[in-house]
């Protein structure tokens, strides 16, 4: 039986370690399959970013609401990333938490990461589901697998959310 030559390194692209989300390859014919909008392979996998939204560096988005409060998960591109889910120790209810600091960790099968605030404020409300089922990060990243909501200063929120990418933005991030 003879095996299949090793593939060189000019056939995948990489991205880098990027937050809680380790570098990941992709095989440069899936991404010629994608940018030609070809068939995809059994497996192929694109990352669903909602337009809607603001994302940080460190993999969550954020969705605004009323008077400041928004509410924080970690994307589809991150959940791929980490495999199955584990556990999810958000902030608690009343926790200040800081843009760029960590506020909380995930843990998948692969790792634990931590959780890293995309704007500053204080916790108001967790996803109390996610201590029985944090399955739903990876099933329903943008819906029932929210994490937590933090209450920003209303008067300073655009400016926070400024700070943040867009949809377009973080696609080219992920590259997906």
């Amino acid at each position: 039986m003879t095996t299949p030559p090793e593939p060189s390194p000019e056939e995948y692209a990489v991205s880098p370690a990027l937050g809680p989300v380790p570098a990941i390859s992709v095989h440069l014919s899936l991404k010629h399959a994608i940018t030609q909008r070809q068939h995809l392979p059994i497996g192929g996998i694109m990352s669903d970013i909602p337009a809607d939204l603001r994302y940080s560096t460190d993999h969550l988005w954020v969705r605004p609401g009323a008077d400041g409060l928004v509410r924080v998960g970690v994307t589809d591109f991150a959940q791929q990333s980490l495999g199955d889910v584990v556990d999810v120790s958000p902030p608690k209810p009343g926790d200040t938490v800081t843009a760029g600091q960590a506020c909380g960790d995930i843990e998948s099968v692969k790792s634990v990461s931590d959780l890293v605030a995309p704007v500053t404020g204080t916790a108001r409300a967790r996803n109390d589901d996610l201590g029985e089922a944090p399955d739903l990060v990876n099933t329903d990243p943008y819906g029932q697998g929210w994490l937590f909501e933090i209450q920003t200063d209303p008067t300073k929120l655009d400016q926070q959310l400024a700070a943040l990418m867009d949809a377009d933005a973080y696609h080219g991030l992920v590259g997906a």
